[in-house]
C-alpha cells in the first residue's frame, strides 16, 4: 500500500477528525498540511491586555474552571484570571488539580502550593482519579464509544474537570509550549540582540534552515530517531519525511511562527475534540494560548526576532502576577505512568492484531511497546485504534 498524507482506512464514525492511516499508526498528527490558512489580523492590544480581555469574557459565564497542574502555562493562566476577576468584580475561577500521590513523575504539589499561596486562590479543588484515567479505563472507553478516535489521545482524561464546569467554561493552558517555548530560533536571535550564547544545536538548526528545502528534509530524515519502533520500514520513512517537512517549514521569524500556530492541524483537531467532550456537560472549552487574537498580539509584541527563550518570554508577560522561580522553572511533570494502567496492559496482552494494515504496523512490536514500563506517548493513539477495532469485531 502506498502511504500518502491523506490515506485513511477508517470509517468516519470511528474517526471524526479524519486522521490518516499513518497518523493513527504512528500516534502523531502531521502539521505539514495546515487545517486552514492563518488569519491575518492587526492586533490593537498587547498580549497581556488581550489575555485579560478574554479572561473577563470567560469569567462572565460561571463556573469558570481552570485545569491547574502547577506548570508554568496553567499557573500563568490561573494568576491572570484570578487577578482579572478581582479587578472586574467577577466570580473567581475554580482551579482544579488531579493528583496521583503514588506516582512521583506526575507530582507537582510543591509548585502548586506556591502558586496558590502567591496568587491567593480561594477555590481550589483537588481530585484523585486513581486508575480511572487509564487509557482504556472507564473515562477513556466511554469517550471512545461516544466520539471515536480522539486527538490528542489522552484528551478524555480531562472529563472529571469538564464536568465541574457544567453550564460554564472550561479553560486550559494548552498551547503554551508552542506559543512561548518551541520556536527553534529563539536563542539564536536573542544572542544576536545581546543575550546569552545559544547551544551548538540551535546554531546548527539555523544553518540547516539556510540550505535548500530538499537538503533540510534529507538531513532530518537521516537523523530521525527510532521513536515508533512498531512501524514497518516504509511507514517509518514516510513518518520521518513528514516530520522533516514540518521542521523545515518553521519560519525564521517569530511573528510569522506565532501567527501560524492556530491554523496547525494538531491544534485545530485538538480544539474540536475538546469542544465535543464539553458538549456532554454543556460547557464551553477555551485554550486562550491557542487563540488567534492572543497569538496575533504575541506576534506583534515579539516582532521578527522574538524576545528570547521561554523563560524570557513568560517573564516579560507574567512577572507582575507570578514569582520568578515559577516562571523560570525547568522541570515538568509527566503522566505516562498514570495513563498506562491495568486495563491498558491487560488489553495489550490479549490483543490479536486488529486495527492496522500489516504492511504499516508490526503487531508484535506494537504490543511490546505497549508493555514497556513507561510506553512512549505515540503508542496511545494506536492503542485506542486497536481497542475500537477489536470492539467492532466483537472481541472482549
Amino acid at each position: 500500500m502506498t502511504l500518502t498524507p491523506e490515506t485513511s482506512v477508517w470509517r468516519p464514525a470511528s474517526n471524526p477528525n479524519g486522521l490518516t492511516e499513518l497518523e493513527v499508526a504512528a500516534g502523531v498528527v502531521f502539521n505539514s498540511r495546515p487545517a486552514r490558512r492563518p488569519a491575518v489580523t492587526r492586533p490593537s492590544l498587547d498580549p497581556e491586555a488581550a489575555l485579560r480581555l478574554r479572561a473577563r469574557s470567560l469569567l462572565g459565564t460561571p463556573p469558570c474552571v481552570i485545569a491547574f497542574s502547577g506548570g508554568r502555562d496553567s499557573s500563568a493562566l490561573l494568576a491572570v484570571f484570578v487577578d482579572e476577576a478581582r479587578r472586574a468584580g467577577l466570580p473567581e475561577p475554580i482551579a482544579v488539580t488531579a493528583r496521583w500521590d503514588d506516582d512521583v513523575d506526575s507530582g507537582e504539589a510543591e509548585w502548586q502550593e506556591e502558586v496558590v499561596q502567591t496568587v491567593g486562590v480561594t477555590d481550589w479543588e483537588i481530585i484523585r482519579p486513581g486508575t480511572d484515567l487509564d487509557l482504556l479505563g472507564p473515562e477513556a472507553t466511554a469517550a471512545l464509544d461516544r466520539l471515536g478516535l480522539m486527538w490528542p489521545a489522552p484528551a478524555y482524561a480531562l472529563m472529571p474537570m469538564i464536568r465541574m464546569a457544567s453550564g460554564g467554561v472550561f479553560v486550559t493552558g494548552e498551547g503554551g509550549d508552542e506559543a512561548f517555548g518551541l520556536w527553534p530560533y529563539a536563542r539564536v536571535w536573542w544572542w544576536l540582540r545581546g543575550g546569552p550564547l545559544p547551544r551548538p544545536s540551535a546554531l546548527r538548526r539555523l544553518a540547516l534552515a539556510c540550505v535548500p528545502r530538499p537538503a533540510q528534509r534529507w538531513r532530518t530524515v537521516l537523523s530521525s530517531p527510532p521513536y515508533q519502533t512498531w512501524l514497518r520500514s516504509e511507514a517509518f520513512r514516510r513518518t520521518a519525511e513528514l516530520t522533516a517537512d514540518e521542521e523545515s517549514g518553521d519560519s525564521l521569524w517569530w511573528n510569522a511562527y506565532e501567527r501560524s500556530i492556530a491554523s496547525r492541524r494538531s491544534v485545530v483537531l485538538g480544539q474540536r475534540t475538546m469542544e465535543r467532550l464539553g458538549e456532554a456537560t454543556n460547557s464551553l472549552f477555551c485554550a486562550p494560548f491557542q487563540e488567534e487574537a492572543f497569538l496575533s498580539s504575541l506576534a506583534a509584541w515579539g516582532g521578527r526576532l522574538g524576545r528570547g527563550n521561554r523563560t524570557s518570554v513568560m517573564t516579560g508577560l507574567f512577572d507582575s502576577v507570578l514569582p520568578g522561580p515559577v516562571l523560570s522553572r525547568k522541570s515538568k511533570a509527566t503522566f505516562g505512568g498514570v495513563f498506562w494502567g491495568p486495563e491498558s496492559r491487560q488489553f495489550a496482552e490479549q490483543w490479536t492484531g486488529e486495527g492496522f494494515l500489516p504492511d504499516v504496523v508490526d503487531a508484535e512490536a506494537l504490543r511490546r511497546a505497549w508493555l514497556e514500563p513507561t510506553p512512549v506517548y505515540g503508542a496511545a493513539l494506536p492503542l485506542h485504534a486497536a481497542w475500537l477495532a477489536s470492539k467492532a469485531r466483537g472481541m472482549p
